[in-house]
């Protein structure tokens, strides 16, 4: 099968599929539009109502991942009913687009892919590539590289549009281009066929190459729906940087957000385009509740909210991601007008529903609403999987099954990886365990949110191990000082952990720490793995993942290290260490690391 082959818009299949189908299709239509259509969750309408409107829908979509089967559990809890997959979401977004036909815009807000469950990771990530473009929806041709070096935003018919998210990433530049624009992956063909490319526009407004800080992609499009301008700017963390492994995009640099930003609105508004749609991988981490009340900027937090701060004005809506949460609120902009900021969790377990209604003669909005929408997979939309999306997802499914269904051992309890908040996991001194052992070093480092899902009770297979390391990284052992451990451990808390502390996970090494010291001075207290205190002047053998040793998560100390030599994947030596360990696998927190205050216990 074609996966991305030349077809007939979703929106027209969708429209004869719906007029064909059995009631309980109608059934379902009628039961989204009641959920749709009661109080929106929060809005925003002008003092002063035009005598012609016309409305528009915008559906956003974040954090992805890749994750293409459907789920009993999410955010962390059980569920115990079916949520999500890709072609349930799917069904959901085609669905809105039957109910608002030709005026329906639907927005990726990046990290669709990277970070990957293996039925997508596995596979290069082209069967979720291969999905997003079953969701174009109007006029999407293939993209070229020719339209990434036109500076003014060009118009577009289709009416789907996504911007990258760090994970996009993760590969290199190399293999985003490749995924963009299409070729053969340097391993040999994926699924069957060359991949033939993307497409749904991307925009970026941020993202430069550094010879001659040519942009890599369009900052901005016009998308017409039907006669009606919606300009999309596109924009990614500018934490970026720090999110990758340094070598795979030592040719970008990621320029901070709003300046950009403020120069693709300016120009989308000097083309007379008066709706206007921020479309940003970087997200709030609170508030996370629906706030109906216009907030101000200190009632809101994270990364966003330092982006939002400097954007002068002229954006109606924001569609977020980066930090999985669900938001939903308006906040002020420099110039007193309101964005509407929505983010909808992640792995397509959700989506914002988001509706415009715009002046008819000036295209300018006069009122907004959005709300959350949870993809379940037993109700509504979700009874009926979108049967093109399953079989993409069957196919890349049956390409996965024989190394991923491959047993690896048993776990006696569920092992968790915890938040990188958190000083310790079970996960995490799990890793942490296999990655020494396996190198034969004193010490192990690795980075809290590279654990990117747990490990069930039950039978592991290395389908969760992949889950645990998607991101295909390589070990490296290297020789620090044990002066350079204390301010790698120091790291923890300063510079840009200082506001949100991302713990490492660490084996060969017993550590106390007192928040109530100075920054630089908060380890009180260091053993190795014989008890005895850290030596400042001893050299000490380390392992470390390559995206930490390069300076990733700010832990720039690493790179100091000497004599770094690569041994070998991460999810190798996590197989390695599972298989040697006899018996159920019975890991749990063994307080490695423990703030002041437990010192003392034993």
């Amino acid at each position: 099968m074609q996966l991305s082959r030349p077809r007939a818009s979703l929106l027209s299949l969708g429209v004869a599929l719906l007029l064909a189908a059995a009631p309980l299709a109608a059934q379902q239509r009628d039961e989204l539009r009641e959920r749709r259509d009661g109080a929106a969750d929060v809005g925003w309408r002008a003092v002063k109502s035009p005598e012609t409107t016309v409305s528009v829908r915008i559906l956003g979509v974040n954090d992805l991942h890749g994750q293409l089967e459907r789920h009993l559990k999410a955010h962390g809890e059980d569920l115990s009913r079916p949520i999500g997959g890709a072609a349930v979401l799917a069904a959901y977004l085609e669905a809105e687009r039957a109910d608002h036909p030709g005026r329906t815009l639907t927005l990726f807000a990046g990290d669709s892919i990277g970070a990957s469950a293996i039925v997508s990771g596995l596979l290069r990530d082209e069967p979720t590539m291969a999905i997003l473009n079953e969701l174009a929806d109007g006029d999407c041709p293939l993209l070229t590289r020719a339209a990434a070096n036109v500076t003014a935003p060009a118009v577009t018919r289709c009416h789907v549009v996504a911007t990258l998210g760090n994970h996009e990433f993760d590969r290199g530049t190399a293999e985003l281009e490749r995924l963009l624009y299409g070729g053969r992956h340097p391993g040999g063909q994926v699924l069957g066929h060359d991949w033939t490319g993307s497409r749904i526009p991307y925009v970026a407004a941020n993202v430069v190459r550094r010879d001659g800080q040519r942009p890599l992609l369009p900052s901005a499009v016009i998308v017409d729906l039907g006669g009606v301008r919606v300009g999309v700017v596109g924009a990614v963390t500018a934490e970026t940087a720090s999110l990758v492994v340094p070598e795979r995009i030592k040719d970008l640099q990621f320029l901070a957000e709003a300046g950009p930003i403020n120069a693709a609105v300016a120009a989308l508004r000097a083309l007379g385009v008066h709706t206007v749609v921020l479309l940003i991988h970087e997200g709030l981490q609170s508030p996370t509740a629906p706030a109906p009340a216009a907030l101000s900027l200190d009632e809101i937090h994270g990364g966003l909210a330092g982006v939002i701060k400097n954007l002068d004005g002229g954006i109606d809506v924001i569609v977020a991601g980066h930090t999985h949460k669900a938001n939903n609120l308006l906040v002020p902009l420099k110039d007193g007008s309101l964005a509407l900021v929505t983010q909808a969790r992640s792995y397509g377990t959700a989506y914002s529903a988001i509706d415009l209604l715009l002046d008819a003669k000036t295209g300018a909005v006069v009122a907004k609403s959005a709300r959350i929408e949870t993809t379940w997979g037993d109700e509504g939309p979700g009874h009926e999987p979108a049967r093109r999306v399953a079989r993409i997802v069957e196919k890349s499914v049956k390409a996965t099954a024989v190394i991923g269904g491959r047993l690896i051992g048993t776990a006696e309890t569920a092992i968790r990886r915890g938040e990188p908040t958190d000083p310790e996991s079970a996960l995490g001194d799990l890793v942490a365990d296999a990655q020494r052992s396996v190198a034969g070093t004193d010490l192990a480092f690795m980075n809290a949110a590279g654990l990117r899902n747990d490990l069930e009770a039950g039978p592991i297979t290395f389908a969760m191990l992949f889950d645990v390391h998607p991101f295909g990284n390589t070990l490296v052992r290297l020789t620090l000082s044990g002066e350079q451990v204390l301010r790698l451990l120091e790291q923890q808390w300063s510079g840009p952990n200082a506001e949100t502390p991302r713990f490492l996970r660490v084996a060969g090494l017993r550590y106390v720490y007192d928040l109530s010291q100075p920054v630089g001075r908060r380890v009180i207290a260091a053993d190795d793995a014989r008890g005895d205190a850290i030596d400042p002047a001893r050299r000490y053998s380390v392992v470390a993942n390559d995206f930490i040793v390069g300076g990733g998560d700010h832990y720039s100390v690493l790179a100091e290290g000497a004599d770094a030599t690569p041994i070998g994947s991460d999810v190798a030596a996590l197989e390695a260490y599972i298989r040697a360990t006899p018996g159920p696998l019975k890991t749990v927190v063994d307080r490695r690391v423990r703030p002041f205050a437990e010192r003392a216990r034993p």
